[in-house]
């Protein structure tokens, strides 16, 4: 049972919740990162029928309020203990049931307080913002209603089909995929296979706020949906493939980055389904004909890639002209 805290002897409240203490059972629970959440904190009294003052205010929240010890568990005891989701079969070494398929409880607090800009405005809260270069976003929430989770959502559908064309023999591919996605072998009629990709390229952006770190955390996920129309989704985790490092403890060990076999690719990986190219190593001319286009909408793009401005100024040449140009005699 949940007690109320003595603000005078105890001023912070740390507890673990099961995950935690699983993680901390098999010597993976590393605490790096913390964050601070304000979900028991009434900061406008309107929505309890209250009326106060700015001074009230803080009183209220500093003094009169009386808040319960933390919060671990949120769910049914019983029903917890043995999960029916397909969670305790077997897994690839090293991937645990629990790590694979994540409990409820780690998606339960909402209210994260995050870093914002002091000079900026006051009523501007942290935010992302995403632009899609290419793709079309069909819709959009902030609250996934079925799995009772404030998990804001993008949704985009991405079609990938097979065509046939005319044989033909590329003579300056502009990149490898135009060899990778025609498939080897010509049919009777001169005809070829060729793999039509619909490819998801987003512009992802933090504002109003500090972006201390080079780059976003990216985990997978794959939605397995449940046979009963109103049960709940189950988040499978999916992890990237682990690269063999270059550089280790500041030295160079190999001269170039050395790939990975192919057969450490199951379907516990993210690559087994698709590649993730962030950064540089996108496409540079799709990126720019999309960013070119959205700031031509006010929706202003800053990448680290150069895009190169097509210049349309006409150029007249006098076939009948000199060929050299002569040179300045100076005296």
């Amino acid at each position: 049972m949940a007690k109320f805290l003595n603000k005078k002897e105890r001023v912070y409240d740390l507890k673990l919740t099961p995950y935690g203490h699983y993680l901390l059972s098999i010597g993976t629970f590393k605490p790096v990162y913390y964050s601070f959440l304000d979900d028991n904190v009434l900061y406008d009294g309107k929505y309890a029928g209250v009326t106060e003052t700015q001074n009230e205010i803080h009183k209220r929240i500093k003094e009169d309020t009386q808040y319960l010890e933390s919060f671990v568990l949120f769910r049914d005891i019983e029903s917890g203990s043995f999960p029916t989701d397909g969670s305790l079969n077997y897994f690839e070494v090293d991937v645990t049931p629990t790590v694979v398929t994540p409990a409820q409880d780690i998606f339960h607090f909402n209210s994260v307080i995050g870093d914002a800009h002091l000079s900026a405005d006051t009523q501007l809260a942290p935010a992302w913002k995403v632009v899609p270069l290419s793709g079309r976003i069909s819709s959009s929430t902030a609250i996934d209603v079925k799995n009772s989770e404030r998990t804001p959502q993008i949704n985009m559908t991405l079609n990938y089909t097979l065509t046939t064309e005319e044989a033909s023999f590329e003579v300056n591919p502009e990149n490898v995929r135009d060899i990778i996605d025609t498939v080897d072998g010509t049919f009777y009629d001169n005809r070829i296979i060729v793999f039509e990709a619909d490819d998801a390229l987003l512009y992802v952006d933090e504002v109003n706020t500090q972006i201390l770190t080079e780059n976003f955390d990216m985990e997978v996920f794959e939605i397995l949906t449940g046979s009963a129309p109103n049960e709940k989704d189950t988040l499978e985790r999916k992890y990237f493939r682990t690269l063999i490092p270059q550089i280790e403890n500041g030295f160079m060990v190999s001269p170039f980055q050395e790939s990975v076999s192919p057969d450490t690719v199951t379907s516990g990986t993210v690559e087994y389904y698709f590649d993730v190219d962030t950064d540089l190593a996108v496409n540079h001319e799709i990126a720019c004909r999309g960013a070119s286009q959205f700031n031509k909408e006010s929706y202003y793009i800053d990448m680290d890639i150069e895009c190169d401005e097509d210049d349309d100024t006409a150029v007249f040449v006098d076939i009948y002209g000199q060929a050299t140009e002569p040179e300045i005699c100076q005296s």
